[in-house]
C-alpha cells in the first residue's frame, strides 16, 4: 500500500473513531508499528492529527480541511459520474470558472473534446494570490481582484457539504470567499456534489441551492 493510501485510510478511521492506538492502525493497514508512527508524525506535521502516547487523535473535528491529494482519492466513482453529467453543460467557446475542488478537477479531461482547448489559441488563467497548501487553492484579495476582471459563462464548483435545507457550506473561509466572487462574476452556476456531502453542515455559508442553475449529484 502506498503512503498516500495509508494516509487516506488513517484519516478515514480517525474521522469515524476520533482516536486510535498505533497498534490498532498498524494491524488494520498491515504495516509495522514503526511505519505507523512515522505516518502519524507526518500527518501531525501537516496539521491533521495530534500525536498522543501510543496513538493519535483527529484535530478540529468535522471542520478539518483535508489536503487535496487525499480528497482526490475519495469517492472517485461518484466524481466520475458527476463530471460526466456536468460535461453536458459545456459548449464550444465558453468562458468557464472552475474552483479548486477535487470534484471540479475531474471535469478537465472533458475539455479536450472542444477545439478551443485543443488549439494553440486557447487561454487558461490562474488567479494567483495566497496559496493554501492543503487545498492547492489560491485565495485572498489578489485572487478575488483577478476573478473580477472576467465575466464567465458558467461556473462549476463544489463544497464540503449541503444541508437538508439546501444551504451550501464549507470548512474554509478563504475558499468560500473566492467562490462567492466567482458566483458574482458568472452567468450560470453548477454545483457538483457527491451524495456523501448531503446533510453535512460546515462553518461557512456559501449560497443556497435555490440560487443555482443546476445541482449535480451521483445519485
Amino acid at each position: 500500500m502506498l503512503e498516500v493510501e495509508r494516509f487516506e485510510k488513517i484519516m478515514e478511521y480517525l474521522r469515524e473513531k476520533k482516536t486510535a492506538p498505533v497498534n490498532v492502525l498498524a494491524k488494520r493497514l498491515f504495516v509495522s508499528e514503526a511505519t505507523m508512527r512515522r505516518d502519524l508524525s507526518e500527518l501531525e506535521r501537516k496539521g491533521l492529527v495530534k500525536r498522543l502516547h501510543g496513538g493519535a487523535i483527529l484535530l478540529d473535528g468535522a471542520n478539518q480541511e483535508l489536503p487535496l491529494y487525499l480528497r482526490e482519492r475519495q469517492n472517485t466513482d461518484a466524481k466520475r459520474i458527476i463530471s460526466e453529467k456536468a460535461s453536458h453543460h459545456i459548449v464550444e467557446g465558453q468562458t468557464i470558472f472552475l474552483d479548486a475542488s477535487s470534484t471540479a478537477q475531474y471535469l478537465i479531461k472533458y475539455f479536450e473534446n472542444y477545439q478551443k482547448l485543443n488549439s494553440l489559441s486557447h487561454r487558461i488563467y490562474c488567479t494567483g494570490g495566497l496559496l493554501l497548501h492543503n487545498s492547492s487553492a489560491y485565495v485572498g484579495d489578489f485572487a478575488a481582484d483577478f476573478v473580477r476582471n472576467f465575466n464567465a459563462d458558467i461556473m462549476f464548483f463544489s463544497s464540503r457539504g449541503v444541508s437538508e435545507s439546501g444551504q451550501i457550506t464549507d470548512a474554509s473561509r478563504e475558499e468560500t470567499y473566492i467562490r462567492q466572487v466567482m458566483l458574482q462574476q458568472s452567468r450560470k452556476h453548477i454545483f457538483l456534489c457527491d451524495h456523501n456531502k448531503i446533510g453535512q453542515v460546515y462553518c461557512y455559508n456559501l449560497c443556497n441551492v435555490s440560487q443555482l442553475d443546476d445541482y449535480i449529484t451521483d445519485l
